[in-house]
């Protein structure tokens, strides 16, 4: 009787090391897996500020471009009415 409770406490002791075992790597997955995450957020908000900066420097390029245009450019000519065609109700 004694070797049988003796089996079953050293049985329990057994499971309980394993299943810490099992928490500890389950916890050191999620940490990789939280590690892994916040390097390709990080790694996506670098690309986005650059997009951005890139953008916004083509957008000051033609705006530039377009006051240098319009400054020297001649204004378009009016359409008279008159030339524009006609359309017909049926």
């Amino acid at each position: 009787m004694a070797n049988q409770s003796h089996e079953r406490l050293s049985a329990r002791s057994r499971a309980e090391t394993e299943f810490l075992a099992a928490q500890k790597k389950s916890k050191k997955a999620l940490e990789e897996k939280e590690r892994v995450r916040r390097e390709k957020a990080e790694h996506v908000a670098d690309l986005k500020s650059k997009r951005l900066a890139m953008e916004k420097a083509a957008h000051e390029a033609a705006e530039q471009e377009k006051a240098a245009t319009s400054a020297t450019a001649k204004p378009a000519k009016k359409v008279s009415k008159k030339t524009l065609p006609q359309f017909h109700r049926f």
